[in-house]
């Protein structure tokens, strides 16, 4: 699984996008992956940082601008510099918000979207969904551009959608 966080982050969190997700009884199914719905852990809404830096550099940063400053303050003042904009890039940083299924590897997948109210409606229908146990039904999640849309198709082909949480 691929990190998010090229720096080193701890997090094994695959992310997605542009994506249609399709749940059925047994299984759920994304791009090359299929996996048996009992090997899911959780739905959710989920964040992931995008590229923290880790905070023995900043720290390792700012002792070097000590050094550096006894010597030449020019460059120990720009290392500082350096540091304390990794402090705030640490604190201020962006997220990517989405659908994040969980495995129970441990592994987890992100689908990026930053539609969150959309988000809780798909969430609630794959909920109803898991509750119902309809054989020959399956749920489809449509992630495109950031946009989400849920259905619930009865039969194998897709022909009557029972549920829609597009809007």
């Amino acid at each position: 699984m691929a990190t998010p966080n090229p720096l080193g982050s701890n997090q094994s969190i695959a992310l997605e996008r542009n994506q249609v997700i399709t749940i059925t009884q047994r299984t759920v199914r994304f791009s090359k992956n299929v996996y048996q719905t009992h090997n899911i852990t959780a739905f959710s809404e989920g964040a992931v940082d995008i590229g923290m830096i880790p905070w023995s550099i900043i720290v390792s940063i700012f002792f070097a601008s000590l050094i550096a400053g006894i010597a030449n303050s020019a460059l120990g003042g720009l290392l500082v510099l350096v540091a304390v904009g990794g402090v705030i890039w640490n604190l201020k940083k962006p997220k990517y918000y989405g659908l994040l299924i969980t495995l129970n590897s441990g592994d987890k997948t992100l689908f990026v979207t930053d539609q969150t109210e959309k988000l809780k409606q798909i969430i609630l229908g794959i909920y109803d969904f898991i509750e119902k146990e309809k054989n020959n039904v399956s749920y489809e999640i449509c992630i495109n551009n950031s946009e989400v849309r849920g259905n619930l198709i009865q039969g194998n082909v897709g022909g009557n959608t029972l549920f829609g949480s597009d809007g």
